[in-house]
Order: structure tokens, then sequence, then C-alpha cells
């Protein structure tokens, strides 16, 4: 159901749309005419959502291999119908993009000739996408954000991997003297940096396994590795190399000189992933937490919007979540936006019908403000956006509060690659 919804004090609530006379409606498109010439006096044009075709009707195990094989070779995809019993004879639809078809068919193909002969290879895709990247740095947040992850892999029954990376004291600038003396200790160094590294890093894997066993989660466990160098580049090559589904992290880290800092990291890190990226907030109590229920999905009308509401979509399902799907603006009765908005309603409506999603407009003096009260208004339990544009962020909550929202937001908060 779209709604509208007017921010105008503490929480916000929703406005009922009235209907509105002639010279009104005149009124209100005159000024969203000149609203559209304003925008950077360019035409903002409403985003249309690619077709969406049935690739293949099977059962809810088959769908989900097949379903790893296509993303495993860059074809996004997403199931339908699996409310239905999990066995029956075609219970679940698996849908691509049109532009897809030909690809996904000689996929397709190569499929049901592995499932025959060797199922092995199928489960083998099937987990390639089903693991969690964890970027450790000892601290008590990050920790925390270790477990956080390890809850969303049991409801993915999802392999979880921690990483560390330490800088190379070697590297340190030093005077003549100073770099001759500690040349001479430079390997004992690294070495008792690397041996203390994975201590730590086995003593949080032991204990993150030893939950695990307790609780008596199949399908998960956790390995772990460590890298030296800059901490973003080892990030980003282990993704490359592991190609997990989702890395988390921790938004603070380390309180000792800035190039350290986890929030630095954090932030370098949303800008160049092409992985999701869920930051846990250093106040988040991860003890507390149960599978997210309300997800807020923070729109900017971007033609990925339709990408990423199928990706999210896909995140959300093992806990039958509610994702709400809202544009904030300054502005009252834009008619540009209500078309936008009415876009995205029409695509769910047609594709994702099983989805349970609210789309609406949110009305707002503050955008920063407004959307930190529905965040609370809705007891949103994890904030996701696109980062399709470089300053998109800004644009979504002021350029002088992005970091400020960004890094003391109490909520998660999953950042989504807009695929090209």
């Amino acid at each position: 159901m779209r709604q509208k919804y007017k921010c105008s004090g503490p929480v916000s609530t929703i406005v009922k749309t009235t209907a509105k006379t002639a010279i009104e409606v005149i009124n209100t498109c005159i000024m969203a005419l000149n609203s559209v010439y304003l925008r950077n006096n360019q035409q903002k044009i409403v985003a249309m959502p690619e077709k969406i075709v049935t690739l293949a009707t099977l059962t809810y195990m088959r769908a989900q291999l097949l379903c790893a094989m296509l993303e495993s070779n860059g074809i996004e995809c997403f199931m339908t119908n699996i409310n239905r019993i999990k066995e029956t004879a075609g219970g679940v639809n698996v849908r691509i993009l049109e532009k897809d078809v030909e690809k996904a068919v000689k996929i397709f193909k190569d499929f049901r000739e592995a499932y025959g002969v060797n199922k092995e290879q199928a489960i083998e895709y099937m987990r390639s996408v089903r693991r969690i990247l964890v970027p450790v740095d000892f601290t008590k947040h990050a920790e925390n954000a270790a477990y956080y992850a390890l809850k969303i892999a049991a409801a993915f029954k999802a392999e979880i991997k921690l990483i560390n990376a330490y800088l190379d004291p070697a590297g340190a600038p030093q005077t003549y003297l100073e770099s001759y003396t500690y040349q001479l200790n430079i390997d004992k160094i690294i070495r008792e940096i690397e041996e203390e590294t994975e201590k730590s890093l086995r003593s949080l894997a032991d204990r993150l396994q030893d939950e695990i066993d307790a609780k008596g989660l199949k399908g998960t466990q956790v390995t772990y590795d460590l890298f030296k160098g800059n901490a973003v580049d080892a990030i980003l090559n282990q993704a490359r190399e592991y190609k997990p589904a989702l890395i988390i992290m921790g938004t603070r880290g380390s309180k000792l000189e800035g190039l350290r800092s986890f929030g630095s990291i954090t932030a370098r890190l949303l800008e160049k992933s092409k992985i999701p990226v869920l930051a846990v907030p250093q106040d988040y109590d991860a003890s507390e937490f149960d599978f997210p229920k309300r997800v807020l999905y923070a729109t900017n009308f971007d033609k990925t919007d339709y990408s990423v509401i199928r990706r999210l979509a896909s995140f959300v399902k093992p806990f039958n979540a509610k994702i709400y799907c809202v544009h904030a603006t300054l502005d009252e009765d834009d008619l540009i936006d209500e078309a936008e908005m009415k876009s995205i309603k029409n695509y769910l409506t047609d594709h994702m019908v099983e989805l349970n999603v609210e789309c609406g407009i949110l009305e707002t003096a503050d955008i920063q403000q407004g959307m930190e009260n529905f965040i609370q208004e809705k007891k949103i339990d994890v904030l996701a956006v696109t980062t399709h544009r470089r300053n998109f962020l800004e644009k979504l909550f002021k350029p002088s509060l992005t970091r400020k929202f960004l890094f003391q937001t109490r909520i998660p908060l999953l950042v989504f690659q807009a695929l090209p």
C-alpha cells in the first residue's frame, strides 16, 4: 500500500490524500513543472523498470540451486511463489531480466545436466553465495559486529570468514640510525605481530564456533585469515577472491591514529565495495539482536531501485521482514515524486506480489531529522541505501550531516552498490 507521510514534529504521521479542486490541480502542475526545471536545470524522467520473465518453474530446492548458478554467473534473479509447499512439483518460479534470457537459458541447460549427473556441482554454486566476510580489528564493537554476522549467517546457513589486515612496520619512516637498528629486529617484530594477530583471530573464531555448537546451528561455520597491508585494499582483494554475498563490519574501531580508525575504513569501503556492506554501529547491542523485522529502504528515485529492491528482498526473505520503501522530500505534493513512487509500486505489484512492502513519500522540513523520526516511529531494524552516485548519501542526508548520520545511527546500515 502506498502511503504519504508528513513529518511535523518528533514523529511522522500518515496523511490521507484529499481531493483537489481543478484550480489546485493546475497550480500543482505548474509548481511541479517549475521544480523539474530547477532540479539542476534538467528534465527528470521517471525511471522505468526492466521487463522480467520467468525462466523456469521448479521445486524449492532446485529453484535455490538454479538461482545460485545464475547469480554466480552474474545474472540477477529471484524466486516467487516461495510460500507454497517446498517440494511440490512446479512450486517456485525463477525470474530474471528479459535482457539476460539468452545467457540464462544456456546456464539452465547446464544446470539440468549437472543436477541429474553431478548434484554436488550445483550445490557448490549455492554455497558460493552463502558466504559472509567479516573484517575485524579486535575491538569490542568489531567483535559485536562479528556476533551480529553470526546470527545473520545462521538464518542463511552461511559460512563466516573473519579477516584482519595489519600494517607492515617496515613501511614506517625512520632515521638512518633508527633504520639500521630497526632492520636487525624487523623479522622478529613482523613474526610477533603475525603470531599475536593470528592468536586473536583464532580466539574469536573459537568463541563464535562454540556458540554455533551450543545452539546447534547447522550449516554455519567460521574460518579466518590475516593479511599484511592496507586494510581497505586487503578487504577488497579478499572480497574478489572469496566472493562473499555480504560484508559485515563495525563502524568504529581502534581509537588510535586516524589512519587506523575503523570508522574511516568503513567509510572508504562503502564507497569502493561492489558487494553489499552491512555496517553495524558501535552502540548496537548484538546480544539483543533478533532477526530484522522492519527494513527501511531510502530511495532517491534512481533507475537502479528495482535491482536493489530485488536484492534487498533476497536478504530479508529468511526473516519475513516488512520493507518500507520511502522517499524523503522537502516538497509537498510533488507530482514527479508521486509518479516515481507509483512506478515502483506498480512494479512490486506486478512482479513481487509476495513481498511485504509499503511504499511512501516522507514530507519533512529536515531530511536528516525526518528520517531519524521515521526510523524511531516505525521501529526500523535496518536502514538500506544504494550508492549509485558518489554523493548519494550527501544528497540523502545533507552534506554536513552525512558522516554524523552514518556513524551515529543506532541501527545497522545496509549499503548496496548499484548494478550498472
